[in-house]
């Protein structure tokens, strides 16, 4: 099948591929590409990495990572990529394609990580810049610590990044080419040593207004001009292309502007500029009104429909658009009339206005906002288009400098007059007639090698604090965090978790202010809550707090989130986040939309892991024995080695970890909860792995993949050559990790066991029982020792875990050694799926 056929298919056979989307398809992959609003950017990009996955699918990577800077891009994209991989899944075969429901969306809400149970299938993620660059960093926003390890692994192996819209990535701009760099440098080292980082990520990086040079930093080189794909509509021959570069947009400056940054004074500049916008509006067409603010844009949106129906026209429809809002509220498709709207719609989203009003904004931003103003060239005497001089009274004199700063907001001074200085002697704003994108500021902290190297380590500090990664992900003003709202009154045993349609993104500041509002009134702890990652279930009745959160008294910090009670306020749903308690939502029911729900019902990936006393897999409402469980495990471990070509040695090392994962659940304090599971049924006689009903362990903490590691460097005498295997099994449920060290609540073993070293629910002596294991290999009894936990040289122990973890950090890198404890973890998630659903029983 052609490039032409590929289209065809995808798009309809009305459809013909232009020349260069032709080239992109064919030819090798560049790293920038620059094409004009229009001009079918995210065709170009998913369909021609589809047309290298049919043709040369072992060069080409097997998931397409699209990372775009709003919400509003991401459920558009999704879309699309669903609807050509649905008509292209006709024609492939091989099965070289994503199907539909191999398209994520990664937005927040717990399903945002249903994508990493298939490492082998291909796959399209599409999700914003915060929640995709957090996992590169492995910090994700909105996921639980437990699967930071396995999405970072997953984006930095057999993954293509494609960045949109580079000119609004802010401080991400930097972070992804930092990445690059460091992707590249550990492909190298890996192709040195015959590793097992066998298919390599890379970067595409586009945008309409898009200089190669931003993309220089002090790791990467800026791309070379032979790397570089530039689409000049003027020079094709697409009529089409040129058609759109021409399309006329008449420019002119708007008589409204606020007086000073007063509130008073932004309150009548709203109000005339609601007054200019019911004046020039078509009717039966679209106009749109951007503003810089969500404040504004809700208090425009209000005035404007004060005033509809006195102007003696006909009504229009009037939407808001603004990316604080729940999904489930969110307006899916934005109609004719008149749109108010901030950032939101300022790239990707393809709607055209007629009519085009916006506040100055930075330069690269006005070009994509220009991009809304007759953009398909269907409007024959042109779209009118009003810029609004925020600046204009500092400039007059009659307002302050520090007027100018508040105004500016959330842009700078200088980056608004720049764009001023480019829009006076603009007559016309057709994309032919723009000049070129202005000079970005580098940012102010760029993360190094080093730093990518410290958050390899998932482990909160002693104070219940993570390392912020929000400088990295955008600029520092420029971060969110995600509510949601749930009713309280009525206590539940299970821990609430977040949907997607219900989780609000929320900016720091105005989160800040509105908890501020409730503290004044002593209502944050009884009424806003964070995650609990040391909750353990309790017996009785149910604690204040809901289950599994603790009452949130800090200020919040980017990739929270928090749940609130209804009675917090806060939220409107015509209006969005609003920070005014009195502002009370309604609950958001529990959704059956495609659309808001999850497009993977295949996942596997258990929905909440947080907490260090919660072990799903081990209670999956049947039994099985422990010997049979890690038979499973190691079949399953076989066959993805298999499926993802893993070099033999990689491969004897996944499998031993996964003979010796779980031995670990032979300890007493284990199978004492797999036999308190089974309430009055009878008990098997056997050490079991999994239980058929839910109890928590006798001991606080307990992790049994801690005793399975211990056990296995006993096993092996403590050598250095058996840590790998060691942090594999320890790190299989992505909670013994780099550190070995107990919990901040976790208590001291009492009695004559006081004294004792402990961690993680596991007291030096306890002895295991021996266990017969698969490959010739046996586990022949004892107690356990924990003086590896202490730092420096024990006799017995030899070198501490943290000087054995960092060791291995540093021999196999970050993204290797991420990637194989992930392979052991997805084996083990396929093992209790198939032992739950009695797939081995049938076999």
């Amino acid at each position: 099948m052609d490039i032409s056929q590929l289209y065809r298919h995808a798009l309809g056979h009305d459809v013909r591929a232009d020349e260069w989307q032709i080239t992109l398809a064919s030819d090798n992959w560049p790293r920038v590409l620059i094409a004009p609003t229009g001009s079918g950017k995210t065709a170009a990009v998913t369909l021609g990495w589809a047309a290298h996955r049919l043709s040369r699918r072992t060069g080409t990577p097997r998931r397409l990572v699209w990372c775009l800077p709003m919400r509003a891009l991401v459920e558009q994209t999704a879309e699309k990529a669903r609807e050509w991989f649905d008509r292209l899944a006709s024609v492939d075969e091989a099965n070289r394609l994503p199907k539909p429901e191999d398209v994520h969306v990664l937005m927040g809400g717990a399903d945002a990580d249903d994508w990493l149970d298939a490492p082998e299938r291909p796959a399209v993620l599409v999700g914003t810049q915060d929640m995709l660059l957090s996992r590169a960093l492995m910090r994700g926003y909105a996921s639980s610590r437990a699967l930071w390890p396995m999405g970072f692994a997953l984006l930095h192996d057999d993954a293509q990044w494609v960045f949109d819209e580079v000119q609004l990535m802010g401080a991400g701009r930097a972070t992804s080419a930092q990445l690059e760099a460091f992707r590249q440098a550990e492909t190298a080292r890996a192709s040195e040593t015959g590793g097992s980082l066998a298919r390599p990520s890379r970067s595409l990086w586009i945008s309409a207004t898009l200089d190669p040079r931003w993309l220089a930093t002090v790791d990467h080189p800026a791309p070379s001009p032979a790397s570089v794909v530039k689409v000049d509509p003027v020079a094709t021959a697409d009529v089409r292309l040129e058609r759109l570069a021409r399309a006329p947009k008449a420019l002119r400056r708007s008589r409204s502007a606020p007086q000073s940054s007063k509130t008073t004074d932004v309150a009548a500049y709203i109000q005339r500029l609601a007054e200019d916008v019911l004046d020039a509006h078509r009717p039966g067409q679209r106009t749109l009104a951007i503003v810089n603010r969500v404040n504004r844009a809700q208090q425009l949106h209000g005035a404007i429909a004060k005033r509809l129906g006195k102007h003696g026209q006909p009504t229009p429809t009037l939407t808001l658009v603004h990316s604080r809002f729940r999904p489930a509220d969110r307006q899916r498709e934005i109609p004719r009339g008149i749109v108010v709207a901030t950032q939101a719609v300022e790239a990707g989203v393809d709607i055209s206005a007629a009519v085009l009003f916006t506040e100055i904004a930075p330069w690269s931003s006005m070009i994509q906002r220009f991009g809304r103003a007759n953009r398909r060239a269907e409007l024959d005497d042109g779209a009118d288009v009003r810029w609004i001089h925020l600046l204009q009274a500092t400039d007059d004199g009659t307002a302050s400098e520090k007027d100018a700063e508040n105004l500016a907001v959330p842009y700078t001074v200088a980056e608004l007059r720049s764009a001023c200085e480019r829009l006076e002697g603009l007559t016309d704003v057709a994309p032919v007639n723009l000049p070129p994108p202005d000079y970005i500021e580098p940012p102010h902290r760029v993360i190094r090698r080093k730093d990518l190297d410290d958050l390899f380590d998932t482990d909160p500090d002693l104070t219940g604090f993570d390392v912020d990664v929000s400088a990295y992900v955008r600029d520092a003003d420029d971060t969110d965090i995600r509510v949601f709202w749930r009713d309280l009154s009525v206590p539940s045993e299970e821990p609430p978790q977040p949907r997607r349609e219900e989780l609000c993104a929320v900016s720091i500041g105005a989160a800040g202010r509105w908890l501020q509002k409730l503290r004044k009134g002593g209502n944050v702890g009884r009424l806003v809550f964070r995650r609990d990652p040391q909750w353990r279930r309790r017996d009785g009745a149910p604690a204040a707090t809901p289950a599994g959160w603790s009452p949130f008294p800090e200020r919040p910090w980017p990739g929270l989130v928090l749940l609130a009670d209804m009675k917090a306020g806060g939220y409107l749903e015509g209006t969005g986040f609003t920070g005014n308690p009195k502002d009370v939502p309604e609950p958001v029911p529990q959704s059956t939309d495609p659309a808001t729900a999850s497009h993977d019902s295949r996942s596997i990936a258990p929905r909440e892991t947080e907490g260090h006393d919660e072990d799903s897999l081990s209670q999956i409402d049947k039994a099985v024995a422990l010997i049979v469980h890690l038979r499973h495990v190691t079949a399953e471990t076989e066959a993805l080695c298999q499926a993802l070509d893993i070099d033999s040695h990689t491969r004897e090392t996944l499998i031993r970890a996964a003979r010796w994962h779980d031995l670990g659940k032979a300890h007493e304090v284990f199978q004492d909860t797999m036999r308190r599971g089974f309430g009055d049924r009878d008990i098997p006689d056997t050490l079991l792995a999994k239980s058929v009903g839910r109890a928590r362990h006798g001991r606080r903490y307990f992790r049994h993949e801690l005793v399975s590691a211990l056990a296995f460097l006993a096993h092996q005498g403590w050598s250095r050559d058996a840590d790998l295997t060691a942090y594999l099994i320890a790190a299989h449920h992505g909670k013994v990790r780099m550190n070995l060290r107990a919990l901040p609540r976790e208590p001291a073993p009492p009695g004559e066991r006081a004294g004792v070293r402990f961690a993680r629910g596991v007291w030096e002596g306890d002895d295991l029982p021996a266990l017969e294991l698969d490959g010739g290999e046996h586990w022949k009894g004892g107690p356990l020792m924990l003086s590896i936990m202490e730092l420096g040289w024990d006799a017995t122990t030899h070198e501490s875990w943290t000087e054995r973890t960092r060791e291995l950090l540093a021999r196999f890198g970050p993204f290797r050694l991420a990637w194989l404890e992930t392979i052991l973890r997805i084996a083990d998630w396929r093992a209790s799926d198939n032992e739950r659903s009695g797939r081995y029983d049938a076999r």
